[in-house]
């Protein structure tokens, strides 16, 4: 099985979030903040109720939520020079999948950064689905034109990667960039013998 598509997480891989110093400030509301979360990147609030939502919560301004926790966020540059060495070398098409709301991924990514970066990018707000749901492994796939199978996931969270093995992916738990850079490889080699 030839290797045709490498779609990425986006957040944990390519852009590490200031939103893991949420969790860290106010464990007491892990649950909360991770429930508000999920609606977000289903779609079901929008990034204003959210913040709004967020500030009730923790007893701070809806202003600061954004300022805290959801401005500071640190790209990944060389995980996204790999991004545009892997689409430049013409052999791969490349996707970016993501559980993030409306509104949101160009704030971390511009509209030009995800033209230039990747052929499809499917986020969980626009579907209505949020990883480890297979269905949603399987859009990625299909907008890429591939075979589920002629895929290969990279995400940060164990939990993703399972879902994308369900799904007939190949998945690399991200760590590093180094270390998934050389994971990449060996399943390609694989994949070619």
């Amino acid at each position: 099985m030839v290797i045709k598509s490498v779609i990425f997480d986006c957040f944990g891989v390519l852009i590490m979030p200031g939103r893991t110093l949420l969790y860290r400030s106010f464990p007491e509301h892990a649950i909360d903040i991770s429930d508000l979360e999920h609606q977000s990147d289903y779609g079901m609030i929008s990034r204003t109720e959210f913040n709004k939502s967020i500030a009730e919560l923790v007893g701070i301004a809806a202003a600061e939520v954004e300022s805290r926790y959801y401005d500071v966020n640190i790209h990944n540059s060389e995980a996204i020079e790999w991004v545009r060495e892997l689409k430049r070398s013409g052999k791969y098409k490349i996707g970016l999948l993501s559980n993030v709301g409306r509104g949101w991924l160009d704030d971390f990514l511009t509209e030009i950064e995800q033209v230039d970066l990747f052929d499809e990018v499917v986020l969980s707000s626009d579907v209505g689905l949020i990883k480890p749901d297979v269905d949603l492994f399987k859009i990625a796939a299909e907008k890429l034109d591939t075979q589920p199978n002629e895929c290969v996931m990279i995400d940060d969270l164990a939990v993703n990667i399972e879902g994308a093995r369900l799904a007939d992916m190949q998945g690399i738990l991200f760590a590093t960039t180094a270390q998934a850079r050389k994971e990449f490889e060996r399943i390609v080699e694989s994949s070619n013998a």
